[in-house]
Formats: structure tokens, C-alpha cells, sequence
């Protein structure tokens, strides 16, 4: 099995919530636990944008160490476009960058770890999703 966790996973776990840092710690045991570059960037973004800018950075990168990163590549690229223009078709529009993550995670076949509503929905064609909140 195969997880692509979500910027708001990798937060709840940095930040020590318990159900996520005890799932996270579980499924290493039983597979491939994954993230997009797309949601490095939200990280550092966050870190950059916080008081505590360093310890934050390093907190981001100790905690990366664990977890492959998946580069947006042109599978992705095109299964994002591929998404957005079936959602848009439908009158469902998600964020760009939310849908970039799930496009990673439907290319990698991993499930989507998430606390992201709009992601959660069940409305994206292929998307597998968790919450561990």
C-alpha cells in the first residue's frame, strides 16, 4: 500500500497530533509513504511566513527525511489537466494546487491523506482518500 500524505497531514503530524503520528508511525511498517513536491513548497511557504522560521525548516526537514518526494513530472501534469477539465465539465472546481496533490497521489496509486474537505468528497474520478484526524 501506498500513502501520498497532504500538507495538512504532515502539519497535524509535525504539530504531534496524536491519531495522525500514531497512523503515521503504523503504516511505515506496512508500505510506501509518500508527498508531492507541490506540498514541500506549502511547507517551507508556512515556515517562511512563520515566527519561528528556522526551527520550522528544520522540523519540515527532519520530518521529510522519512518520506519519499514525488517531482511533478508530465504524467502528473497531464493527469491534473485531465481532472480539472472533468471537473470543470461537471461544475466542480477545486484549487489548483489541491488538485496537483491529487493528481500525484492518483498517478503514484496511493491513497490521499487529507483533512482537505474539498478533497475528501469523493468527487474526484480515481481519487483514494484517508483522514487520520
Amino acid at each position: 500500500m501506498r500513502w501520498l500524505l497532504d500538507t495538512n497531514t504532515i502539519i497535524h503530524a509535525l504539530n504531534g497530533v496524536l491519531s495522525v503520528r500514531r497512523r503515521l508511525n503504523e503504516v511505515e511498517e506496512q508500505g510506501d509513504i509518500l508527498t508531492s513536491s507541490v506540498v514541500v513548497g506549502e511547507l517551507i511557504y508556512g515556515a517562511e511566513c512563520s515566527a519561528r522560521r528556522e526551527e520550522n525548516r528544520e522540523n519540515i526537514r527532519r520530518k521529510l527525511e522519512r518520506i519519499r518526494i514525488v517531482p511533478l513530472d508530465a504524467q502528473i501534469a497531464e493527469k491534473w489537466g485531465m481532472l480539472k477539465a472533468q471537473l470543470r465539465a461537471r461544475g466542480r472546481l477545486k484549487a489548483d494546487i489541491d488538485l496537483l496533490i491529487a493528481a500525484t497521489a492518483i498517478a503514484e496509486e496511493a491513497a490521499l491523506v487529507t483533512d482537505d474537505a474539498d478533497l475528501l468528497g469523493g468527487d474526484i474520478p480515481g481519487l483514494t482518500t484517508e483522514n487520520w484526524v
